[in-house]
C-alpha cells in the first residue's frame, strides 16, 4: 500500500518543499527530502531563484500503467499536472504525488524505480530536463501518431499595443507503453512562483517569454480589451506579451497559486 508523502503541501510563502530520488552506494535509490526558499518578488508573486535547464514536455499515462524498476534517463524535476503518480524506490519506500508535490530523479544509476498510476486513474505530468547530458546513452522513446492534442492558450502584444489571447495546441505522440507524450519545448531556466488567494495584479507585462504552469490554484486573466481567460491547475499558458499595456493577473475562486515559470528559450 502507497505511503503518503509527509510535510507541507506547496502553499508555504517561505519554501518550496520537494522529494529527490538518488541512488545510493548498493545501487538501490531512496528518497530525500530537501526545500527551495523563495528569494525575490514580482510584484505580489513570490518566487524562487532560476534553474537552468533545457526543455519542458508533456506527459500523459493511462489508468493501469505500471513501469518496471528503471533508473532515470536524464536529471529532470517531474510535476504532477492532473491524477495520482505512485513512485516506489529501491528502498521499498513508496510515495505518492498529486498536483502541487515536486519529484526531482536523479537515480541514473542503478536498479532505478517504478511508477505507476494511482488511484485507477490516469496521470499527467509536465517533465522538465535539467541538462542535457547525464553520462549515459539514452534512447528518445519510441512513437507513433496521435489523434490527441494538448490545448494551451497565448497571450501576446498584438500592433495596438494592447494583450490578445490565441488558443493553440501542442501535439502528442503516442508511445510504446500506452502513453502520450510531446516533443520537448527548449527553455532555458525556471522557477517557483507562489501567490495567494487575494491576488489582483493590475496591468502588468510577462517578465519574458515563457510558459506559465499553474499547478495548484488556476489563473484568470483579463486584457485592456475587456477579454478575460481562465487557466485551470494544469492548464498550459504562454506568456509572451512582455511589452504594450499588459494584462491584468487574478486568484481563481479565493485560491493560493503555486504554479512554475517555463522561460523559452
Amino acid at each position: 500500500m502507497a505511503v503518503e508523502k509527509t510535510g507541507p503541501r506547496n502553499t508555504q510563502t517561505q519554501h518550496v518543499a520537494l522529494s529527490r530520488l538518488v541512488a545510493g552506494d548498493d545501487g538501490e535509490s531512496c528518497f530525500e527530502d530537501n526545500v527551495i526558499s523563495y528569494t525575490s518578488n514580482l510584484g505580489p508573486l513570490r518566487q524562487t531563484a532560476t534553474v537552468p535547464v533545457t526543455a519542458i514536455s508533456f506527459h500523459s499515462w493511462p489508468a493501469d500503467y505500471a513501469s518496471g524498476f528503471r533508473p532515470a534517463v536524464r536529471r529532470r524535476i517531474v510535476l504532477v499536472t492532473k491524477g495520482t503518480a505512485e513512485v516506489l524506490a529501491g528502498s521499498g519506500e513508496v510515495r505518492t504525488f498529486r498536483p502541487g508535490d515536486v519529484l526531482e530523479t536523479l537515480d541514473c544509476e542503478g536498479r532505478g524505480h517504478i511508477v505507476r498510476a494511482g488511484e485507477d486513474q490516469p496521470f499527467g505530468a509536465a517533465l522538465i530536463e535539467l541538462d542535457n547530458d547525464t553520462g549515459y546513452e539514452t534512447e528518445k522513446p519510441a512513437r507513433g501518431p496521435s489523434k490527441q492534442s494538448l490545448p494551451f492558450l497565448r497571450n501576446i502584444t498584438g500592433d495596438d499595443g494592447q494583450s490578445h489571447f490565441e488558443d493553440g495546441a501542442l501535439p502528442y505522440f503516442a508511445g510504446d507503453d500506452g502513453y502520450l507524450f510531446t516533443d520537448d519545448v527548449a527553455i532555458n531556466a525556471f522557477q517557483f512562483v507562489l501567490s495567494m488567494g487575494d491576488l489582483s495584479f493590475d496591468f502588468h507585462n510577462a517578465p519574458q517569454r515563457q510558459i506559465v504552469l499553474p499547478l495548484t490554484g488556476g489563473i484568470e486573466g483579463e486584457n485592456g480589451d475587456g477579454s478575460r481567460r481562465q487557466v485551470l491547475p494544469g492548464g498550459v499558458y504562454f506568456g509572451e506579451d512582455t511589452t504594450g499595456q499588459g494584462h491584468i493577473t487574478r486568484a481563481l475562486d479565493g485560491q493560493a497559486r503555486f504554479s512554475i515559470f517555463a522561460h523559452l528559450a
